[in-house]
C-alpha cells in the first residue's frame, strides 16, 4: 500500500506542480530523405517548416540526413523539395519533449522532362508504404492509431476501424476482412512471413488475446484488404505487413509504462557517439490480476499472464551494406481450476532474423534475410468422470520450427520503370499431437499425431511502369509450391491507377491468391473400424480466390480524404467435407484443425462496397467514418447456397478525437479525448439440435441448416482520455482507455448445458477500463 501511495504521489506531482521557472520546451526533428523507388539518399534536398517565423529551413547532407535543432514542442508541417522530384508536404509532425521525432521521407522522381514544372503534392497519409501497392492498401500511422479508443496499443485492434474489417464479438483481435475467415490473412514482419504474433494464439488461427507487438516498437506499416501486390503470397484475404522502427542513432531515449495490463520498458540509442549504429529493445510483463482485483474477470477465476520482448539493431557498414538484427518473442499462459473442469493453456512464439540491404549501384539493391521462426501451443482440458476423477477430455501439442531464407532484388531503370523480384524458402519442421474425447465411444481419440518436415517455396516478380504523371501500371506474378504434396500455383496480379487531377484518382486491382492449410489439417488422421489409421487430407490443395477491386480516391481538402471501393471475390477449390450431404467448408473455420476427409471442390463469393471518409489529425482534431456493405456466401458438397459464418452484411465505424491545449504555457499540457463507435451485423451460427443434445448430453448442431441463424447486431462504444505534459526533458502521459463503455453484452456463441437442459449464450466481456501511465525521456 505504501508503494502505491508513493507512485500515485509522484504522478500527481508531475502533473499538477508547476515548474519553478517558465522556459520554452524544445526538441529536435531529424530524419533522412531518399528516392522512393531506389532508396538512395538524396543530398542537398531542401526542407522548410511551414509558417515558421522567422522561417526555419535546412538541407540534407551527403547521407540524405537532416536536422532541425531546438524546435518548440507542438505539431508542424514540413515542405520537402529536390530538383527533378515531386515536392511533398509532410503534415502534422508531432514533436514532444521526451523524444526526438525521426522521419523517413520518400520522394518520387518526376517523369516530366527536365525544365518543365514539377508540381507539389500533399502527402496522402493513407497511401501504402509499398511502392507496388495502389489498391485496397492503407498505411497504419502508428502515432495517429495510438489515439484510437479501445485499441489497447494492440496492432491487430489498431486496424479494426478500417473499411472492410469486422471485429470478433468474442473479444479476441481477429482480423475478419470482407467476409473471409481470419485464417485467410498473413502476418509479416520486416519483409518476412511470420507465425501468428499474438498471445494465446490457437493452432491455425491468425489472432489471439493481445498482440506481442505494441505501438512503442512499430513503425508505420501497410495493411492490405484485397488484390495485393505479387510479393505477398500464401494469403487470400489480407496482409498485415509490419515494420519495426529504428532506434535513435544519436541519443539514448527511454519509455517506461505501467498500468492495469502490466509494465513495459523501451530502450533505444546509439552504441557509441561515433557510431551510426542503433539499438531498440522492448520488454513487457503483463498480468490481469489488477483487473480481477476490481471485479473484472476476463477468464473466469483464472489470472492469465504473459511477457514478450522485441528488439532491432541496425548496423551500417562502409562496404557490406546495412545489417539489421531483429526479433520478437512471447510467452503466455492461463490456468483455470473450476469445480466442473480444469484448463491449462500455454503458447510461445519467437522470430529472429538477420537482414542485409546491399546497394550494387545507385539504382539497384538486394535485400537478404536469414531468419528462424518457431511456435508452441500446449493445451490440456480435463473434466470429472462419474467418480469425480478429473480425466483429459482434450489435449494439444503443436510445435513448429522454421528456418527461412529470403532474397529480393530491386532495380530502378528510370523514373518510369521499377522491377522487384524475389524468392523465399521456408523449411518447416513440426511435431503435432491432438486428442479429443469421443462421447459416443467414451474414449479419447487421436486426431493428429505426426512429426517431420516439409518446404514451402515462394517466388515473385513485380514491374511498375509510369506512362506519365497520370497513368501507372503494376503487373506481377507469384508462385507458391508446397513440397509436402507437390501442390503449386502461379498467380497473376495487375493494378492500374489513373490520376484524374491533383486530388482525384481511379484505380483497378486484379489478382489470383491462394493459401495452404495448417499442417495439422494435412496430417489429420482417422482410425478405421479395423484399427488402421489413414490421413485423408495429405494431398489437399490450396484454397484459391480471384479478386477484382475498383476504387475512387479524392483528397477533398488538405486533410480530408474520401475513398470508395467496390470489390468481388470468387473463392474456389476450397476444402470441404467429402460427403454429398455435408455443409462443412473450411471458409467457416477460424482456428484449430479438422480430421474430416476434405476435397477441394467448394466455392464461395464475397461482394461489397466500402466507403471511408477520414480527416487526418489537423488543428488538434481528427475523425474517420467507414461503412462496409457486403455479402459472403459459400457452397459445400451438398451444393446449397449458404451464408458464411462471417456474413454480417454491414459494418459501421465512427471514431473521433480532439486535443485540448491547457494552461498558459502552450503545448506543454495536452488533454486528449477520443471515442470509437462500432455497429455491425451479427455473425451467423448453426442452430443447436436440442433433441440430439439432450440424448448425447453435449452440444450437437444441426449442420443441415448450417449458419441459418444470426446473432444480434454487434454494438460497442469505446472511450479514451489522456493527459500529457511536456517537461524539459521528459513527456509524461496518464490515460484511461475504456472498452465497451455502455457495458453492452454482445453475443459471441452458444452451447447446450446438460445440467440445466437449456441452451445458454456466451457474451463478450462488458465494461473494461485500462489505466496506464507512461513517461518518455
Amino acid at each position: 500500500m505504501k508503494f502505491q501511495v508513493i507512485i500515485i504521489s509522484i504522478i500527481l506531482i508531475t502533473y499538477f506542480v508547476p515548474q519553478s521557472f517558465c522556459q520554452e520546451v524544445t526538441q529536435n526533428i531529424r530524419g533522412v530523405v531518399v528516392d522512393k523507388d531506389s532508396r538512395v539518399p538524396l543530398p542537398d534536398a531542401s526542407l522548410v517548416i511551414v509558417d515558421s517565423d522567422p522561417q526555419s529551413g535546412t538541407t540534407t547532407d551527403h547521407n540524405g540526413e537532416f536536422v532541425f535543432n531546438s524546435i518548440a514542442v507542438g505539431r508542424y508541417d514540413l515542405m520537402v523539395y529536390y530538383v527533378g522530384y515531386e515536392a511533398v508536404t509532410i503534415s502534422n509532425v508531432l514533436l514532444s519533449s521526451g523524444k526526438e521525432t525521426i522521419l523517413f521521407i520518400e520522394l518520387t522522381e518526376s517523369v516530366i522532362e527536365l525544365g518543365e514544372v514539377v508540381f507539389e503534392v500533399e502527402e496522402n497519409k493513407s497511401e501504402a508504404i509499398n511502392k507496388m501497392a495502389i489498391v485496397s492498401a492503407k498505411k497504419l500511422n502508428v502515432e495517429e492509431a495510438g489515439h484510437v479508443a479501445g485499441s489497447f496499443d494492440d496492432a491487430g485492434r489498431m486496424v479494426s476501424s478500417f473499411a472492410g474489417v469486422t471485429v470478433n464479438p468474442g473479444g479476441t483481435n481477429d482480423i475478419i476482412i470482407r467476409g473471409n475467415s481470419p485464417r485467410g490473412m498473413i502476418w509479416r514482419l520486416e519483409g518476412l512471413d511470420i507465425p501468428n504474433p499474438n498471445h494465446y494464439a490457437e493452432e491455425g488461427s491468425s489472432s489471439g488475446g493481445i498482440s506481442i507487438l505494441n505501438g512503442a516498437v512499430l513503425a508505420n506499416s501497410d495493411f492490405f484488404t484485397g488484390a495485393f501486390p505479387a510479393e505477398y503470397g500464401n494469403a487470400y484475404s489480407g496482409v498485415f505487413n509490419m515494420t519495426l522502427r529504428n532506434g535513435n542513432n544519436h541519443k539514448r531515449e527511454y519509455i517506461l509504462q505501467a498500468g492495469f495490463k502490466g509494465v513495459d520498458a523501451t530502450l533505444e540509442g546509439p552504441f557509441s557517439k561515433k557510431s551510426r549504429s542503433s539499438y531498440l529493445f522492448n520488454y513487457r510483463y503483463s498480468t490481469l490480476a489488477v483487473l480481477r482485483a476490481i471485479g473484472i474477470n476476463l477468464y473466469g477465476d483464472a489470472v492469465p499472464d504473459f511477457q514478450d520482448i522485441t528488439f532491432k539493431i541496425k548496423v551500417p557498414t562502409k562496404k557490406m551494406g546495412v545489417f539489421t538484427f531483429f526479433g520478437i518473442g512471447g510467452i503466455s499462459k492461463v490456468q483455470e481450476e473450476e469445480e466442473l473442469f480444469t484448463n491449462d493453456y500455454q503458447t510461445n512464439m519467437v522470430v529472429f532474423g538477420i537482414k542485409n540491404l546491399y546497394f550494387i549501384n545507385p539504382s539497384t539493391y538486394i535485400t537478404s534475410i536469414f531468419a528462424y521462426t518457431g511456435s508452441k501451443n500446449l493445451f490440456d482440458y480435463k473434466k470429472p468422470d462419474s467418480i469425480n476423477t478429473f480425466i483429459t477430455r482434450a489435449t494439444d501439442k503443436y510445435i513448429y520450427q522454421t528456418p527461412k531464407i529470403s532474397l529480393t532484388l530491386n532495380k530502378k531503370f528510370d523514373a518510369r520503370n521499377v522491377l522487384k523480384a524475389g524468392v523465399v524458402s521456408n523449411f518447416i519442421g513440426f511435431n503435432l499431437l491432438s486428442d479429443r474425447y469421443n462421447y459416443e465411444l467414451d474414449e479419447l481419440i487421436t486426431e493428429v499425431n505426426h512429426s517431420g518436415s516439409t518446404v514451402l517455396l515462394q517466388s515473385f516478380v513485380n514491374w511498375k511502369h509510369r506512362f506519365n504523371e497520370r497513368f501507372t501500371l503494376i503487373a506481377g506474378l507469384h508462385n507458391l509450391y508446397l513440397v509436402l504434396n507437390k501442390e503449386y500455383t502461379i498467380e497473376p496480379r495487375l493494378a492500374l491507377k489513373w490520376q484524374l487531377n491533383s486530388t482525384q484518382s481511379l484505380n483497378l486491382g486484379l489478382g489470383l491468391h491462394s493459401k495452404m492449410e495448417s499442417l495439422a489439417t494435412y496430417y489429420a488422421q482417422i482410425t478405421l473400424t479395423d484399427g488402421s489409421v489413414v490421413q485423408p487430407n495429405e494431398n489437399l490443395g490450396f484454397s484459391k480466390a480471384g479478386h477484382i477491386v475498383f476504387g475512387y480516391e479524392n483528397m477533398l481538402t488538405e486533410s480530408l480524404f474520401l475513398n470508395v471501393e467496390i470489390y468481388y471475390q470468387h473463392l474456389f477449390e476450397i476444402p470441404v467435407e467429402d460427403s454429398l450431404t455435408s455443409s462443412f467448408s473450411i471458409l467457416n473455420f477460424n482456428s484449430g484443425q479438422t480430421n474430416r476427409s476434405l476435397v477441394n471442390t467448394g466455392i464461395g463469393r464475397n461482394v461489397g462496397v466500402e466507403i471511408t471518409l477520414e480527416r487526418y489529425f489537423s488543428q488538434n482534431y481528427y475523425f474517420m467514418s467507414t461503412a462496409s456493405l457486403f455479402d459472403s456466401r459459400y457452397k459445400a458438397m451438398d451444393n446449397k447456397d449458404r451464408n458464411t459464418r462471417y456474413n454480417g452484411n454491414y459494418v459501421l465505424n465512427a471514431l473521433a478525437g480532439k486535443d485540448f491545449i491547457l494552461g498558459k504555457n502552450q503545448k506543454k499540457r495536452i488533454l486528449s479525448l477520443n471515442m470509437k463507435f462500432t455497429w455491425a451485423g451479427g455473425q451467423r451460427a448453426t442452430p443447436i439440435d436440442v433433441e440430439q443434445s439432450e440424448i448425447q448430453e453435449y452440444t450437437i448442431r444441426d449442420e443441415k441448416n448450417a449458419f441459418s441463424e444470426q446473432w444480434p447486431d454487434f454494438f460497442r462504444i469505446d472511450f479514451k482520455v489522456s493527459l500529457s505534459r511536456n517537461r524539459k526533458k521528459a513527456t509524461h502521459t496518464i490515460e484511461l482507455d475504456i472498452q465497451n463503455i455502455t457495458n453492452q453484452l454482445n453475443v459471441s456463441d452458444n452451447y447446450y448445458d446438460p445440467d440445466s437442459g437449456q441452451i445458454k449464450t456466451i457474451t463478450q466481456m462488458g465494461f473494461v477500463p485500462i489505466f496506464n501511465y507512461k513517461v518518455v525521456f
